[in-house]
């Protein structure tokens, strides 16, 4: 029998994949590379997220309101967030570019959709970093992520701005083998 956090990233990457083949690229290939990357490319899907980055040498402020008027256009946008990061400096896992978040409704499922637009000398390919250790992890490594990532969402202690990204579970299980929280704390703050 399959673990159910295997099964619902399972379901999740079955949809997500759909959403993608069938409204994220034809969409926005227009504007540029489209690069899927994050807890999709890994398999680690615990909730409805698709990190995205747009790289195109056609980056300026009128593209990007072109991609703007587009991604409002879509009929399933429940709810669109942006940001102008082209003048900040780069911090933490935050890169410089324009910072698009659309809320998709799709199959059973409202997606979280972070696109990153970006010229290719903002790109910092920090969406698939993780990609080749990842991808040969064990499955129980892969639950003990699934795991904790869920922990960590259900006490408010995931995400920008809190405790804890992805990037701190994904270091702390491939480098410590960590499995609890506490583990996670104490790699973190080991660094």
């Amino acid at each position: 029998m399959i673990h159910p956090l295997l099964q619902k990233q399972d379901e999740l990457f079955t949809e997500a994949t759909q959403l993608l083949q069938q409204i994220i690229i034809p969409t926005f290939s227009e504007f540029g590379n489209v690069i899927i990357g994050g807890s999709y490319v890994y398999r680690l899907l615990t909730y409805p997220d698709i990190d995205i980055d747009i790289v195109s040498d056609d980056v300026s402020d009128v593209t990007y309101k072109k991609l703007c008027d587009k991604v409002t256009s879509l009929d399933s946008v429940s709810e669109f967030k942006t940001l102008d990061r082209t003048e900040r400096p780069v911090i933490g896992t935050r890169p410089k570019g324009y910072w698009l978040s659309p809320k998709i409704q799709y199959g059973n499922n409202l997606w979280n959709i972070d696109i990153w637009f970006q010229k290719p000398e903002w790109n910092t390919g920090n969406t698939l970093m993780y990609k080749d250790a990842l991808l040969k992890i064990s499955d129980e490594q892969r639950i003990v992520i699934l795991t904790l990532k869920n922990e960590l969402r259900e006490n408010d202690l995931y995400g920008v701005g809190k405790e804890f990204q992805s990037v701190d579970v994904y270091d702390a299980v491939l480098n410590s083998g960590a499995y609890t929280l506490e583990m996670l704390r104490t790699y973190k703050h080991s660094l």
